[in-house]
């Protein structure tokens, strides 16, 4: 009976852990695309404040040439602590995965693809 206790709790505690990081198996960082999977991060998690006639701080990210312009800074942003000023998006961090995502695009070259 003991050895399924212990059982339990270790998956309990790797529930928690995926449910606040992701989950790793999910996370296929090497073949990023960037219509599959910036675009979305960016347009789920950026453009309701950098997009349109007047976009937050005067930063539009529409075009793939402004996002991997900005890549780096945005990355910076996206990696800070929960209770960072500077942390982006407002609404709170991202997920392990997302951010993982955006850094392996950056370390492909930013690709158009």
């Amino acid at each position: 009976m003991m050895g399924l206790c212990v059982v339990a709790s270790v998956v309990g505690c790797t529930y928690d852990d995926l449910e606040t990081l992701g989950n790793p198996y999910d996370c296929d960082v090497f073949d990023v695309s960037y219509g599959a999977d910036i675009l979305p991060l960016v347009a789920d998690n950026c453009q309701g404040c950098h997009s349109g006639g007047t976009p937050s701080a005067g930063i539009a990210f529409e075009e793939h040439a402004d996002i991997a312009q900005l890549a780096e800074g945005m990355l910076d942003r996206m990696d800070r602590a929960p209770n960072d000023d500077l942390l982006m998006p407002q609404s709170g961090k991202l997920d392990s995965c997302s951010i993982a995502l955006f850094s392996a695009w950056i370390a492909a070259g930013k690709p158009n693809n």
